[in-house]
């Protein structure tokens, strides 16, 4: 039996260019194709995903930003993507992710890359089955982000200091009805902000309408 998937998180600048472009020309390639068998034939647009394309389909959650609570060493459901069933006229494909910003606690423990963030990975539930758990310390790197932080000793704009983009191996397919559920590991246990943005592609017939959430 061939392995047809690989649940992989990589760096995006660890790679080369043209391999990052031929994993997101396959993830509009496979788009298009699962809007082909799933919805049938017609003219579709793909486009980048945005934070609206997400369920649920409540048109107020449009940031990603996510806070910590008091619960540690256990997956919590995300804001964005919290396992509701997308439109029957789209398809959604994910082929990556990237931190916009994380605070770090004081007390947060030392690691091999210096410091932890306040959550160590994102789990993809698509239709009740869990087809990718991304590791984000492959696309940590320590640095403050919307507040005061003394544990690195000064605060960094997300200008001054980018994190790097996460490119899956592989691309995940979220097709017509399907629920998607993100889940992300809590491992700080005070109140921490952050944001994990998901990268994907949305492909939908030419004037159906506004997304999957207008």
């Amino acid at each position: 039996m061939t392995l047809k998937f690989k649940s992989i998180l990589r760096r995006a600048d660890t790679m080369e260019s043209r391999r990052v472009d031929g994993i997101i020309k396959n993830a509009i390639d496979v788009a298009m194709q699962a809007a082909i068998d799933t919805i049938g034939p017609g003219e579709y647009v793909a486009r980048q995903a945005h934070r609206g394309d997400f369920p649920p389909t409540a048109t107020t959650q449009r940031l990603w930003n996510e806070t910590t609570g008091t619960t540690t060493d256990q997956f919590i459901t995300a804001a964005i993507g919290n396992g509701t069933a997308i439109n029957d006229d789209t398809v959604l494909v994910l082929y990556g992710c990237r931190w916009l910003f994380a605070e770090i606690p004081s007390f947060a423990p030392l690691n091999r890359q210096g410091f932890r963030p306040p959550v160590s990975s994102l789990r993809i539930v698509v239709g009740g089955t869990r087809v990718a758990e991304w590791d984000l310390y492959t696309i940590f790197t320590p640095w403050a982000g919307a507040g005061a932080n003394t544990s690195l000793g000064t605060t960094r704009s997300h200008a001054q200091n980018p994190q790097p983009i996460g490119i899956a191996e592989s691309p995940i397919v979220i097709k017509p009805r399907t629920t998607l559920l993100l889940q992300y590991y809590e491992l700080s246990t005070s109140a921490v902000d952050f944001g994990i943005q998901v990268l994907g592609i949305v492909v939908e017939k030419l004037g159906a309408g506004d997304g999957l959430n207008p």
